[in-house]
């Protein structure tokens, strides 16, 4: 029987990741509910931390390849540009060329236009004068446009070779744009089946055990205060009870980059979608410089997050059978780093 590539590469990499994550330790993306802990919740919750790993790669992949498409364009503009420049100067190197030709050609029509030969062919000395100035004239005439064929054919030169840089990196950008396509659609079908298996170990479980994964519902009232990391934590405040949906960047269902990456939007700053790349936006801070609105990232792969509020709190979009909701920033696991994404 032929092996299907596509469904061994999409089995390793789930294995990958199961083996990766057993390894990584740490708490699940979840907080801890109170009471006992089904093995079958436990379960649950090894497979959602392992789902949400896939689900931020498959994000991520999707922000390199807009960032490669925007590369793509900007460089076939940038190579259209300079082709232009090119026409235009090699235009003016041709007019210019023409032109010291013409000059050129003027001084051997006037018998070797020099002050010598301007001395002994005239007749006065304002014949001497007037003639003199003239050959002056034609020798600064064209030693102008000797410098303007000169600037001309190495502005053409320069914008030639502009082109041929940009040809090349839209190349390349188009190049990489087709890899992670192919990326994207093997890590999502990885993505997929995980979700599928969160899905069913979830369906499992007893409506007492659902209902003890959900937790509490969070109700916090909106920040008092004005700027853009204000206005971020109050748009996500405002979507507290909106269901956890993986993949989902709102308005009415999140994953947790999801959340973050709204809420910003809303204050009218953007992010990337993923964890992955928003761990590389903004500024680095430390948990003694917390404050509101700087964004927590949790677990050694940076897969999960959340906008802190203050108070030692963090709204969230935790995982599945859970909405968006408040919770102590340090109950939810091991802080990877934090992120000050605007003042």
């Amino acid at each position: 029987m032929p092996i299907n590539r596509t469904h061994v590469l999409r089995s390793a990499l789930v294995v990958t990741t199961a083996l990766s994550t057993a390894f990584i330790g740490g708490v699940p993306a979840a907080a801890q509910p109170t009471g006992s802990v089904s093995d079958a919740a436990k379960r649950l919750r090894e497979l959602s931390r392992q789902a949400e790993v896939l689900t931020e790669d498959v994000k991520k992949s999707q922000d390199d390849h807009a960032a490669r498409q925007r590369e793509l364009g900007a460089a076939t503009a940038a190579a259209h540009q300079a082709d232009l420049v090119a026409e235009r100067a090699r235009g003016e190197e041709k007019r210019f060329r023409g032109q010291v030709d013409e000059l050129t050609a003027a001084s051997y029509r006037g018998a070797r236009l020099n002050t010598l030969s301007t001395l002994l062919t005239s007749e006065s000395p304002r014949s001497f004068l007037d003639r003199a100035t003239a050959v002056e004239a034609l020798a600064r005439d064209n030693n102008q446009m000797v410098q303007a064929l000169a600037t001309a054919t190495r502005r053409a030169e320069s914008a030639q070779q502009r082109a041929a840089d940009e040809r090349a990196r839209a190349a390349r950008a188009e190049a990489d744009a087709a890899r992670l396509r192919h990326d994207i659609a093997i890590r999502k079908e990885a993505m997929d089946d995980q979700i599928a298996q969160v899905k069913q170990q979830y369906s499992q479980l007893s409506s007492a055990e659902q209902g003890a994964l959900s937790g509490d519902r969070s109700d916090v009232s909106p920040l008092a205060g004005s700027g853009v990391a204000i206005a971020a934590v109050n748009a996500a405040l405002g979507k507290q009870g909106s269901p956890y949906v993986w993949g989902a960047k709102g308005p009415d269902e999140f994953d947790c980059s999801g959340l973050v990456q709204w809420s910003y939007q809303q204050a009218g700053t953007s992010l990337p979608s993923s964890t992955r790349s928003q761990v590389s936006a903004g500024t680095s801070v430390s948990e003694d410089e917390l404050k509101p609105g700087d964004v927590i990232f949790y677990y050694s792969t940076a897969s999960h997050n959340g906008i802190y509020i203050g108070g030692g709190k963090v709204v969230h979009a935790p995982t599945e059978g859970q909405d968006v909701k408040v919770e102590n920033y340090q109950d939810i696991g091991e802080v990877h780093s934090i992120r000050r994404m605007a003042g």
